[in-house]
């Protein structure tokens, strides 16, 4: 006889009918501490993750979550402190001119001005990941987007660009290196889309709720790795594309945000120090 079903998934716990999920939109907390505490739960644990996923590199990557209260700050993980170890406590909370506001600890100032204004272009935008994956930055070498070879990588489809670094010139042929200049041309190429793959660096991923983004960016890296060893393998067959509607995106954020889920409840029971 097989034991009973006794875990109760966060899937579960939606809204359904009939064996079926009826919830059509990403929840929100009424109450905006209840919220804050929520997006910083999952921060947290979306840094464990990558932890296990092997995405710290060094001091590179950082992944911030928009604050509900105060919407021009967000939080972000204090600098140096290992991915595996990151708690809620540990967050710090950044305002619109760069300054902690809240939490103690290094803040990470590669991030500073491209997440901010990237936060103030698109107010839909609650999660920004950005690491230095393996084949997420193998990738970028090449200047290519993803193709439709996978279920996953359709997913991208019509909802990626390429942001190209080293064309950033001064009228005397060198680098751009005013970081206001960089983070506009970066935030007006990433436009409405939800992954941008920095050529010769690695890719970004934004979501309506950190789940989401954590989770584009968790898959994205998949689909990198996919596309490496389908090419060395051989000539990837690229079907059809299906058209982006509005309706399929708004689909794609909350099947992004569902996907999370699995790996919120797993992180959560195997380290529940990251509550704290």
């Amino acid at each position: 006889m097989s034991e009973a079903h006794t875990f109760a998934s966060s899937i579960e716990r939606l809204p359904h009918h009939d064996n079926r999920l009826t919830l059509n939109e990403i929840p929100r907390f009424a109450d905006p501490l209840q919220e804050r505490l929520h997006r910083k739960q999952r921060l947290a644990a979306a840094y464990r993750l990558f932890a296990r996923y092997g995405f710290e590199v060094g001091l590179a990557g950082h992944f911030t979550a928009r604050d509900p209260i105060e919407t021009d700050h967000y939080w972000i993980n204090p600098l140096g402190v290992p991915f595996s170890q990151i708690s809620v406590s540990d967050l710090l909370r950044v305002d619109g001119n760069g300054q902690v506001v809240e939490g103690t600890g290094l803040l990470n100032t590669s991030a500073l001005e491209l997440h901010y204004d990237l936060q103030k272009a698109r107010p839909e935008v609650v999660g920004i990941a950005h690491f230095h994956g393996f084949y997420g930055r193998t990738w970028s070498s090449l200047g290519q987007l993803f193709d439709p070879i996978t279920a996953e990588a359709g997913a991208f489809t019509e909802d990626q660009v390429l942001f190209r670094r080293h064309d950033l010139r001064k009228s005397d042929g060198s680098l751009e290196q005013d970081r206001d200049i960089v983070s506009q041309a970066f935030v007006k190429t990433f436009a409405h889309n939800s992954l941008l793959v920095w050529q010769n660096h690695g890719l970004w991923t934004v979501g309506e709720s950190v789940e989401s983004a954590a989770w584009k960016f968790i898959i994205a890296e998949d689909v990198a790795r996919s596309h490496l060893l389908a090419r060395a393998a051989g000539v990837p067959v690229i079907p059809p594309a299906d058209p982006v509607t509005a309706q399929s995106k708004a689909r794609g954020e909350l099947f992004s945000w569902l996907s999370f889920l699995p790996l919120w409840d797993r992180i959560k029971a195997e380290e529940p120090d990251l509550l704290k």
